[in-house]
């Protein structure tokens, strides 16, 4: 991976419906990792997430709360800021459907699909699930249901404006044929290969029986079906069609980042565009947005990773039941790193996930606890009794085991940039995690095995004594910055504790020997506090 390249790295558009859950965190999370350790790692980035807020559910849900459209939204969207703000999502942009720029590009996108030949006037006759803003045919359905909300359809009839996505079924074929990594992973790739092959359906793109969206262009009664409008947020954020910089006037007072900007936006990020989505809305984000950009003379984007869906306690997670994971409970009460440890270790990125509070207090307590946090507090604490907090020089062990063992120590530290990259590359943040606790783990069993306590008790061994401390010193270091994108609260933490910065390229940092000899370190305090089992209990869950 050239770390030169930009990246464009975007989340769905989450609908202003309700207020966010663990689902919708877990996208985003795997978002802001992205983009944190591509930026550590010196590559261009900006990251957009946002809010949809067009659609019949919008209006449906604001007329029973007695209220405009637009006033239920923006109610949301707040609680939207406050949650992201709360988790310190490092976002560059965050877009609204309704932004006056934004319903511009709608505009503009369908006005080329019309004039290419791709939109056309019929008779609507459809089953349609309302909570997905979806049309489905009787084979999508499940007993009668919709497949996700497990409601039954309203059959809906009316005059709409249909695009002709029947046409573009070989020309995606061909692209994804070319393309094999623009869906990852790859059992997602395979599944909507198969739909396609199946062949295409032309779909209805509008609708006339409520106003709240974007007005079609040339026939105002009709307003732009809510995933048709959405979809479009991922360009007119860069600017789109010509724009010379990014709508940040539009967007002031959004950012928790800073925007990136250049000339000519669309030009410059559209060609990385990577979009991290759930499997649920895979389909919309390519084959239908997809069709969308070939109809309007526009290159999908380079990628589309879709994770999987979290389970709790091994049931479907829902109001229903009672077992919706909130985040802000979770970070509130393990901290913020404990809940991104536990999405990126054992969310669904592979495929669906339990989330289980076993397996979170076993993780929590073995990974940051007793393994990431007794590391570097047993470190610092011997380095400010046996050298007064300074770091020594280095040196190798006389004894030869020792000296084996601090040599696969910088073995794994000078191989562990590579991995990273090559892990996050792969959207495998699990492995990136791992690769680091493997750090972790053998400078723990070195500590072990060295034994610093006793050597401090033998003059004879002060060599062997200075050689250890070094070493750890170092460890401590690339820890700091390997955790930057994965555990960003804890890598701050650590970087005040050594008496460092929490910055500078990775490449950099990422290596033996980068904390000078003669720096003084602060003083240590515990990184993660024990989750004692005992007295644990769930947090809530409840509504």
């Amino acid at each position: 991976m050239n770390v030169e390249t930009p990246i464009y790295i975007t989340t769905p558009l989450y609908y202003v419906n309700d207020e966010l859950h663990i689902g919708h965190a877990t996208t985003t999370i795997y978002a802001d990792t992205l983009a944190r350790f591509w930026r550590a790692c010196g590559r261009p980035v900006l990251f957009l997430t946002g809010s949809d807020e067009h659609g019949q559910k919008i209006h449906k849900a604001a007329t029973a709360a007695g209220t405009s459209p637009k006033a239920f939204a923006d109610t949301i969207v707040q609680k939207f800021f406050e949650l992201w703000d709360a988790l310190d999502i490092q976002y560059d942009v965050f877009i609204r459907t309704t932004d006056d720029f934004h319903k511009q590009a709608v505009a503009q996108l369908f006005t080329r699909l019309r004039d290419g030949g791709f939109i056309r006037k019929d008779n609507y006759n459809a089953l349609y699930c309302v909570e997905c803003e979806t049309n489905y045919t009787e084979k999508d359905l499940v007993d009668g249901k919709c497949p996700i909300h497990k409601t039954t359809p309203q059959q809906v009839s009316e005059e709409n404006y249909f695009f002709t996505l029947s046409k573009f079924t070989q020309p995606l074929l061909d692209h994804i044929a070319a393309n094999p990594q623009c869906i990852v992973p790859e059992p997602r790739r395979n599944e909507i290969v198969g739909k396609l092959k199946e062949g295409l359906n032309d779909i209805s793109v509008t609708r006339t029986t409520f106003d709240w969206g974007v007005p079609l262009p040339w026939d105002k009664q009709h307003v732009v079906w809510v995933w048709w409008d959405a979809l479009v947020n991922y360009i007119s954020a860069l600017g789109w069609p010509n724009a010379e910089s990014l709508p940040t006037d539009a967007i002031a007072g959004r950012s928790r980042h800073g925007h990136e900007t250049s000339a000519a936006p669309f030009a410059h990020w559209w060609p990385s565009a990577v979009h991290l989505v759930g499997k649920d809305i895979l389909w919309h984000h390519t084959v239908v947005w997809w069709s969308q950009l070939l109809g309007a003379g526009e290159k999908p984007p380079r990628q589309v990773f879709a994770h999987g869906w979290w389970q709790v306690e091994g049931d479907k997670m829902s109001k229903t039941l009672g077992n919706v994971i909130k985040p802000l409970d979770v970070a509130g009460k393990y901290g913020r790193d404990a809940l991104r440890y536990h999405i990126l270790r054992e969310g669904p990125a592979k495929g669906d996930a339990d989330w289980r509070q076993s397996a979170f207090v076993a993780r929590y307590n073995s990974d940051l606890a007793n393994g990431l946090g007794n590391l570097l507090n047993r470190s610092l604490n011997m380095l400010g009794k046996y050298f007064g907090g300074v770091v020594p020089a280095e040196c190798a062990f006389d004894q030869p085991a020792l000296e084996t063992s601090r040599l696969s120590l910088i073995a794994r530290v000078n191989a562990l940039y590579p991995r990273l990259v090559a892990a996050v590359t792969a959207f495998d943040l699990d492995a990136a995690c791992e690769a680091v606790i493997e750090l972790v783990r053998e400078t723990n069993a070195f500590v072990n095995n060295a034994a610093p306590f006793k050597l401090a008790k033998d003059p004879a061994r002060a060599k062997d004594l200075q050689a250890s401390m070094h070493a750890l010193c170092q460890v401590d270091f690339v820890l700091c910055h390997a955790l930057r994108a994965f555990l960003p609260d804890a890598a701050v933490r650590i970087a005040n504790q050594l008496g460092i910065k929490a910055e500078g390229k990775l490449a950099d940092c990422i290596a033996w020997n980068k904390l000078a000899a003669g720096h003084t370190t602060s003083r240590p305090e515990p990184l993660f506090a024990r989750i004692e089992e005992a007295a644990e209990g769930k947090p809530s869950t409840k509504p």
